[in-house]
């Protein structure tokens, strides 16, 4: 009578006796706690508690404590060796310091250009200069990309020189982009009756309207383009596992496909097809890391690809179409902007709840979709059994972001983002319905810490969207930040 295991009976450990294991076809009907099955169930119970048990005291023995976390001679070490330096006064008050300077009033520094040939002031689309001779390149009007030098690039706006079309394109500009590695300028365009183009030439060297044409294969638009930041480097290790010959990659927004171009040392381009045939178009794409491109598409999931091992996966899905998407202040965190007024930040690393998310959003408050939030997005009382089941079915799809910035972009796929990460700033265009033209946020809480009000539109004419906004460093000698930006179908800059 100590509990040893018998043949046919089961030990009792608060009677203390061994009782005859009943057979499923005597207990069949009647709900005996000693039956086969009960007895089966009460086993599988007791496996999932150990297992339990084992893993818990696994993760409190790897745990690392900190102890005397109010001590003040520890406070101040934490201090000093930088141990918290992401504090509230990183993180709230410094973004805040940085913009209040800001004007509201724009700078303007290029006027809306004047098109000799056809007698018109077309106004600017996109634009980008290179950062060592302040040339500046933009696309005028739909199709035109024109380019402006400096006499003296130290010297202010009135050392430029007078516009001269350096291409004209076979259909509207889709994106613009200056490598500065290797001084190309690369632009892209959706087509329509002409088939999508990459132009990709050298300014400085090449002679106006010579480039490069690059025509995808069974492609119907390009949505745009990213060059691989000259600020990222290899991580150690990773010096030959990207071919150490290519000083350049761009990549290529496709349709439903991403190219990638590869400039050598040599000034030749090479172009290949990384990822083939999605089910959706990319609309947006952003270089996150040395190696790595982020893609978002429109039916709203976001995919990372790598170069080392040339495959995209589906980490994150945004609730909408997605319109930009950016780099955040390190590569695990993104900016993702899509229709429906939707602007949301996203780390990679936690793309679900912490914990069970299977009893729908009405148990979760804490989450982002939560039922305030579904009773928000169909107002009025039509909750049904339909639609709470399509609710259930998003909460659990749609990736939980860390945090929902002020924004207001309804159905327009242009309207630009763009982010500083040392100054933990985030600036957006905005739908110039609502009276705003950009809105600066704070990229760590969220808040916005600067409203840009649109200019007053005369009489019945259209004021044009701002399709690009760049955060720009100044010079060395003069230090600082300046957000550039498209305004009054010319170029202006907020500044201190």
């Amino acid at each position: 009578m100590n509990g040893q295991p018998l043949p046919g009976f089961y030990w009792d450990p608060e009677k203390k006796k061994y009782f005859q294991i009943q057979s499923q076809n005597a207990a069949r009907g009647l709900n005996l706690k000693h039956s086969l099955h009960n007895i089966r169930k009460e086993e599988r119970k007791e496996r999932l508690q150990k297992t339990a048990t084992a893993r818990s005291d696994k993760i409190r023995k790897e745990r690392v404590y900190r102890r005397n976390a109010n001590s003040f001679a520890h406070t101040h070490v934490e201090r000093e060796i930088g141990i918290k330096r992401r504090a509230y006064f990183t993180q709230v008050l410094w973004p805040d310091a940085c913009v209040s300077g800001v004007s509201k009033q724009p700078q303007q520094i290029i006027e809306r250009p004047v098109d000799v040939s056809v007698q018109q002031r077309p106004a600017v689309r996109y634009f980008d200069r290179d950062p060592i001779s302040k040339t500046m390149y933009a696309v005028v009007g739909e199709n035109s990309v024109k380019r402006q030098r400096r006499h003296n690039p130290h010297l202010d706006s009135s050392s430029l020189e007078p516009w001269d079309e350096f291409r004209r394109t076979t259909s509207t500009v889709s994106s613009q982009c200056y490598l500065p590695a290797t001084g190309a300028l690369a632009t892209t365009t959706y087509g329509s009756d002409r088939p999508p183009v990459v132009y990709l030439s050298d300014p400085e060297r090449d002679e106006p309207y010579v480039h490069q044409q690059f025509t995808p294969k069974e492609c119907s638009a390009i949505w745009g383009a990213a060059a691989r930041p000259t600020s990222f480097a290899p991580s150690p290790g990773l010096e030959n596992t990207v071919a150490a010959t290519y000083t350049e990659h761009l990549a290529v927004a496709a349709s439903s496909s991403m190219l990638l171009f590869m400039r050598s040392q040599t000034g030749a381009w090479n172009a290949e097809m990384v990822v083939k045939s999605l089910d959706s178009d990319i609309l947006a794409l952003d270089w996150i890391s040395y190696t790595t491109v982020v893609l978002g598409c429109r039916d709203g999931k976001i995919r990372l690809y790598d170069t080392r091992s040339g495959g995209s996966s589906h980490i994150l899905t945004h609730p909408y179409p997605i319109s930009k998407i950016k780099r955040a202040d390190n590569e695990t965190r993104l900016v993702c902007s899509g229709l429906q007024d939707s602007l949301f930040l996203y780390d990679i690393r936690s793309p679900r709840l912490s914990r069970g998310s299977a009893s729908g959003p009405s148990s979760h408050d804490n989450h982002h979709y939560n039922e305030h939030y579904f009773k928000t997005l169909y107002p009025g009382n039509r909750d049904n059994k339909k639609r709470r089941k399509l609710n259930h079915k998003a909460f659990k799809n749609w990736s939980q972001p860390l945090l929902s910035f002020p924004h207001a972009n309804l159905d327009d796929l242009e309207l630009d983002i763009d982010v500083h990460p040392r100054l933990g700033l985030l600036a957006a265009s905005q739908d110039h319905n609502t009276g705003t033209a950009i809105l600066i946020s704070n990229l760590w809480t969220g808040r916005t810490v600067k409203e840009i009000k649109s200019e007053v539109s005369v009489g019945k004419e259209k004021l044009d969207k701002i399709r690009c906004v760049k955060f720009i460093d100044r010079d060395e000698e003069e230090g600082g930040v300046d957000l550039w930006t498209c305004w009054s179908g010319g170029i202006a800059r907020f500044g201190w």
